[in-house]
């Protein structure tokens, strides 16, 4: 399974959903930056693995949408591993135990919902504390900050350092950007 394959069956099954999410979301917000190609992108390096996985098994997409879990293992303060990431775009429990705990991320369109939700969180944290920050640079700072947490790209900033330092792999934007191209090729 290719990375084009897997990113082509995203855009296949999920682009319709990305797509209405979108327009949704930018009906209440025009300024919107989020793109269709930017979210398959993103829930490629999110579960791309397991997209493959299930993909090389022939299992329908209604299948896969309630397996998508991941970021297996034990947190500080907890007695036993458990998965910590929930749908395509990988939602934290941590962060939103109440969407997680409902069952809504095994809905890839409401998922989808929460996923521009949560970058629209990281964006405002961000302009707010940089309002130079425009462009590819937001939207990169963007990108990382849903992996790592707005609070680790500010840090990053203020040290002059790479978007992409504290991110998981240390390029998780880079890597949507270059999946970015790829959703964009086919």
């Amino acid at each position: 399974m290719t990375e084009k394959q897997a990113i082509a069956w995203i855009l296949k099954e999920l682009g319709p959903i990305i797509d209405k999410a979108l327009t949704e979301a930018k009906a209440k917000n025009p300024d919107l930056m989020y793109t269709t190609d930017w979210l398959a992108a993103m829930a490629y390096r999110e579960t791309g693995f397991l997209i493959a996985r299930y993909m090389a098994q022939n299992a329908k997409p209604e299948a896969i949408h309630p397996l998508m879990r991941g970021d297996y293992g034990q947190r500080p303060g907890e007695r036993e591993k458990s998965y910590h990431g929930f749908g395509y775009w990988q939602i934290d429990i941590g962060s939103f135990p109440e969407f997680v705990k409902s069952g809504a991320w095994k809905d890839p369109y409401k998922t989808c919902v929460k996923a521009i939700e949560v970058l629209e969180g990281k964006r405002k944290y961000l302009q707010l504390k940089f309002p130079a920050l425009t462009g590819d640079s937001l939207a990169r700072a963007v990108t990382a900050a849903y992996n790592c947490g707005e609070g680790n790209v500010q840090k990053v900033l203020l040290a002059g350092q790479d978007i992409d330092s504290r991110t998981h792999q240390k390029n998780y934007s880079k890597e949507v950007w270059r999946f970015r191209e790829i959703a964009r090729s086919i």
